[in-house]
């Protein structure tokens, strides 16, 4: 009999789950990736996951992919059918048995289309009767990337946040914290936040940068109107970049300077903080290609 947990991992090649199936894989554990393409499979084979092919918006396609799992970590794409995707996937995994579902939520104002559907998947999932553990990070460091060409072009953060304080979250953190219940177990009905040990505006941010860099970084706030029609041109969706700008007016309403300590409890090290960041990813910011595995 084979005791290893078997853990299916949703969104297995996003910022998340590419850190968190090789991190799995480590920790002895077996690991059955989701994908939607099958283009996608080759990578996660050749790190000794399991791939199914499935759709989260076609019930009968996920029947292979919760059979005989342990543990889910359910990481849904930002989009229209979040809602629907997480529905889809808990009502598969009832029908399978019991496995231990670990939700990878948000938080963000309910103004934000994003966080009401994540809210929704959230209240499907605590009345599930599975067992569940929520971790809820905030907005992700690794977002402050999409700088990178205006910083190395003009060291300049465009950005609609006014001088909202806000907490983040990096995305490394997420991993390690989502690795650690995976592999452990327990914490069942549990809700841990996830954010950096402090709230700072963009524009601390910015001379941070700056210093790093050797070279100051302001930092300009845009109208929502301007940040919404540069997003809509890098091809975002126009569903996903209204519910960004939804989220970039609460933010810069203050809704996000609050911290969290759960990553310490969870983890025995404090989360990292935006200063850390930087001296990781200053490279990137120089110039240099944009990398998310820094360590």
């Amino acid at each position: 009999m084979n005791t290893r947990p078997l853990i299916l991992v949703t969104g297995s090649t996003g910022n998340t789950g590419s850190g968190l199936v090789p991190a799995l894989l480590a920790g002895g554990a077996r690991v059955r990736a989701l994908v939607h393409s099958p283009a996608k499979a080759a990578p996660l084979r050749a790190l000794g996951a399991e791939v199914v092919i499935g759709d989260l918006g076609k019930p009968e396609t996920l029947t292979a992919a919760v059979a005989g799992v342990d543990r889910i970590y359910l990481c849904l794409f930002n989009g229209p059918d979040q809602s629907t995707h997480g529905r889809n996937l808990i009502a598969a995994a009832r029908a399978a048995g019991r496995p231990h579902v670990v939700h990878h939520s948000a938080s963000g104002s309910d103004r934000s289309r994003i966080i009401r559907h994540i809210a929704e998947v959230e209240a499907e999932l605590r009345a599930s009767g599975l067992p569940w553990t929520i971790v809820r990070p905030t907005f992700y460091l690794q977002n402050m990337m999409m700088a990178i060409p205006t910083v190395a072009s003009q060291r300049t953060i465009y950005l609609p946040m006014k001088q909202g304080r806000m907490a983040m979250t990096d995305v490394r953190d997420i991993v390690d914290v989502a690795t650690r219940l995976l592999l452990d177990g327990g914490h069942v009905s549990q809700d841990y936040s996830l954010t950096t040990p402090e709230a700072f505006t963009i524009g601390e941010f910015a001379t941070a940068l700056g210093t790093e860099l050797g070279t100051p970084v302001q930092y300009v706030d845009v109208p929502i109107s301007a940040a919404r029609e540069s997003m809509v041109g890098m091809g975002m969706e126009p569903w996903i970049v209204d519910g960004y700008m939804e989220l970039f007016e609460g933010f810069a309403g203050n809704w996000g300077n609050k911290t969290s300590n759960d990553t310490q409890k969870i983890l025995g090290r404090p989360a990292r903080g935006y200063r850390q960041f930087i001296a990781d990813f200053k490279g990137a910011f120089a110039g240099g290609a944009p990398s998310l595995s820094s360590r």
